[in-house]
């Protein structure tokens, strides 16, 4: 398996909610011990001969409340099982309240509707939670009352206390439904701002490096210019070899320029086997003797598209790949080309470890990285927007045979049918594949 996903900033959604639900919790808590307690006056009015008993009753409640609400204060505490242990404690008073002041014809489980209400409104739930706690709540407040309901009045007392209950439960479910989703959808904003602020930041970030970089390497290239005039023809070539290095860094450095910038004036018609060509060219010398290249190029129209992007998509496709078999004998990338559904489509398929499928949709999240404090996590996430702004899309899947196949989607401007099982195949070893590229 490839490396653990270093932990990303933007928590998910489950793991973002959890201490907002304690905090909810804590507050809630503390109303509570502070209600509990305060109901001990209407113990005095319903049921004199039990008030002392039941205000005892209650100051143990409130104790505990406030147990729960310091214990929530850590870190390793979990909401559901404070919420439960609250909803228990409410609950289990309340019952005894219930059963001092007349059973099933007792006011008290009508005041069980404040407990519903204070779940509804005080906690940040998911609707599951909701229900679970809301269940837990009627359990405990009505199944002691039922050995009670003797009589056909008894019986309707109950039911009438029940159907309250339940009411009152659906509509909290109900209410922690649309809440949760409109949290989900806050979330999703914040996640596609982030997305779109990072874009901005890492264009200016590359803008400014290819600035700083463009002038050494400019007076480089005239320091060369004169050695070459200086050298004798013999060790000309070497100098040849450094300026054509200078030139490919140079091609690189203005690539940085362009490549976080999503304008559509710059989109052209592009030959994709020749995009893919020029990029091995940037990884030569990560990929001489070191991996096997398959080329399976089929025939394809040109796709309207900004090459400086898809270039970029492409080298982080394959240094990723290079990256995810290093150390590993036979290393192989497969690069193919193809037509689908009236989209041209670019496949890079690697023998290497591949990702497992729980792992498949969040590493094109942004900060989510495979290599550990190696990567930074926007390899694929900027890939991915790339994709998208081009009306195409950047999906993994596993390999036919182990691996992982990473295909990037295109869309053609006119409709064509489905390529034809021949194609044009080369395979190509070690540095042969770069010299042919």
């Amino acid at each position: 398996m490839r490396a653990p996903f270093s932990r990303s900033p933007l928590l998910p959604y489950a793991e973002e909610l959890e201490p907002l639900q304690r905090r909810a919790l804590r507050t809630a808590c503390l109303l509570a011990a502070v209600c509990i307690v305060a109901f001990s006056a209407l113990d005095r009015a319903l049921a004199p001969a039990a008030w002392l008993a039941l205000l005892g009753l209650r100051v143990v409640a409130g104790i505990v409340l406030l147990g729960i609400e310091r214990w929530l204060r850590s870190e390793r505490a979990r909401f559901e099982a404070g919420a439960a242990l609250v909803v228990f404690v409410l609950a289990a008073t309340l019952s005894a309240g219930t059963l001092a002041t007349g059973g099933v014809h007792s006011s008290y489980p009508y005041s069980a509707l404040l407990i519903v209400l204070g779940i509804s409104i005080l906690l940040p739930l998911r609707p599951v939670q909701a229900a679970w706690l809301h269940l837990e709540l009627i359990g405990i407040t009505l199944l002691p009352l039922i050995p009670l309901a003797v009589t056909r009045e008894d019986r309707l007392a109950l039911a009438a206390r029940a159907s309250f209950l339940v009411c009152g439960a659906l509509l909290g479910i109900a209410g922690a439904h649309g809440h949760d989703v409109l949290r989900r959808r806050e979330h999703m904003a914040r996640a596609e701002f982030a997305r779109h602020a990072g874009l901005v930041n890492l264009g200016t970030l590359a803008g400014g490096l290819a600035h700083e970089l463009s002038n050494p390497l400019s007076a480089l290239c005239a320091q060369l210019e004169l050695l070459e005039l200086e050298l004798p023809v013999a060790h000309r070539d070497l100098v040849g070899d450094a300026q054509g290095s200078v030139a490919r860094m140079r091609s690189v450095i203005e690539a940085m320029r362009r490549g976080a910038r999503f304008s559509d004036d710059e989109q052209r018609e592009v030959d994709l086997p020749l995009e893919i060509e020029e990029s091995l060219v940037l990884l030569r010398g990560r990929l001489e003797r070191r991996v096997e290249i398959v080329r399976e190029f089929a025939d394809l129209p040109p796709v309207r598209c900004q090459p400086t992007l898809i270039g970029q998509v492409l080298v982080n496709l394959v240094v990723n790949a290079v990256d995810a078999m290093d150390g590993r004998p036979g290393a192989r990338i497969a690069l193919r080309t193809l037509c689908e559904n009236d989209q041209a489509v670019i496949e890079v398929e690697d023998n290497g470890p591949g990702v497992p499928a729980d792992q498949r949709t969040r590493i094109f999240e942004p900060f989510v990285s495979t290599k550990g404090a190696a990567g930074n996590g926007l390899g694929l996430w900027i890939s991915a927007e790339i994709a998208r702004r081009h009306g195409g899309s950047l999906t993994v899947d596993a390999a036919r045979g182990g691996g992982a196949v990473f295909r990037l989607t295109l869309p053609l401007r006119t409709p064509r049918t489905e390529t034809p099982p021949s194609r044009t195949l080369r395979v190509v070893r070690g540095s042969e594949a770069h010299r042919g590229a």
